[in-house]
């Protein structure tokens, strides 16, 4: 009976499981009202599409002769968040601050675009 019981409570594939151990690349962009910002840290968190309270993961985002990413090797095929926190000195409030959710299906790199915004979101 306890294992009919155990049986009948477990979830419908999902489909991949995301995490460490696989072969995707991730290079994660942070963007401000179309200026690319240089000043901030990327967290992800493995095998969701909401928003978490912690992360799994951070990298910081380095500029580059041509281009400006946060890198996260690694990593198999799955669902995501990636959430990116920086600044934007040209505003009087620079932080800015925002995530998306990502699904990878494909064992490949990938440039992912992580839209952030300043606080109350203008």
């Amino acid at each position: 009976m306890l294992a009919l019981f155990i049986n009948g409570c477990k979830r419908e594939d999902d489909g991949p499981v995301g995490g460490k151990g696989g072969n995707v690349v991730l290079r994660v962009t942070t963007k401000h009202h179309e200026k690319l910002i240089d000043s901030a840290m990327v967290y992800i968190k493995y095998n969701t599409g909401d928003k978490p309270s912690t992360y799994d993961d951070s990298a910081r985002v380095v500029k580059g002769a041509t281009d400006t990413v946060a890198v996260f090797t690694g990593l198999k095929t799955g669902r995501y968040y990636i959430y990116g926190y920086g600044y934007d000195l040209r505003y009087a409030k620079p932080v800015v601050l925002g995530g998306v959710p990502i699904t990878i299906t494909e064992e490949k790199e990938y440039d992912i675009l992580c839209p952030v915004t300043e606080e109350g979101g203008h």
